[in-house]
């Protein structure tokens, strides 16, 4: 994965975590940056970005249910 890729996605998944943890998430947004995050995923084709991706999602998923 180049170092561009590598920025692009964290930056993706900092986005994600960030409407996640919000006080209220949209979730337009979340759903906006869920595909990119896996768009991203899919193109990196990596373990270590598919693990990145899993926790940020996990996040994000349990910041809903709080």
């Amino acid at each position: 994965m180049s170092q561009t890729d590598r920025l692009e996605l964290e930056r993706v998944a900092q986005d994600l975590h960030a409407e996640a943890t919000s006080e209220s998430p949209e979730p337009g947004r979340l759903r906006q940056f869920a595909t990119q995050l896996k768009d991203k995923l899919l193109e990196a084709g990596t373990t270590i970005a598919a693990t990145m991706g899993v926790r940020m999602a996990d996040q994000a998923l349990a910041a809903l249910v709080q």
